[in-house]
């Protein structure tokens, strides 16, 4: 829980983590780019109704795509996206851009959490049931999986 007090940026003075802490400077902690990576904007953590100190979001170019790199305390993750994104990000102030790329990086983690366990559900309830079926491929190491 953040105790700041007043919103803070990552690497500005005032970021407190308990009531009795004086007030000092959370380091910023970007996440790696790669090679062919061209930064198009930089957020580090923040807070303000939200504590997100421990997120901190880059917005790069690579091979003409737009990606969202995101540093948190799982390591680091890249979130290729879609459409006109970079044109509406350019409109934002930094604090605005933040929290926008924060709601797209949650949104995807929801996504693909839910997903997984869906997913895994429905693979243990066929397990139970005996429904999963495999089969050898001809001439191959190859194994086909599936739920009858």
């Amino acid at each position: 829980m953040c105790c700041c007090g007043t919103p803070v940026v990552n690497g500005e003075l005032g970021y407190k983590w308990s009531s009795t802490d004086k007030p000092g400077v959370r380091p910023v902690d970007p996440p790696s780019l790669k090679d062919n990576d061209q930064l198009v904007r930089d957020e580090p953590g923040r807070c303000g109704g939200l504590d997100s100190h421990s997120h901190h979001y880059r917005l790069v170019k690579s091979y003409g795509s737009l990606i969202l790199l995101v540093r948190h305390g799982g390591g680091d993750e890249r979130l290729h996206l879609s459409g006109p994104v970079a044109t509406v990000l350019d409109h934002l102030d930094s604090t605005d851009c933040y929290w926008t790329l924060n709601a797209l990086y949650h949104a995807y983690s929801d996504g693909r959490r839910t997903g997984s366990e869906t997913t895994a559900n429905n693979w243990r309830k066929a397990a139970v049931e005996k429904r999963i079926k495999t089969r050898k491929e001809r001439g191959s190491n190859n194994v086909r999986v599936w739920i009858a």
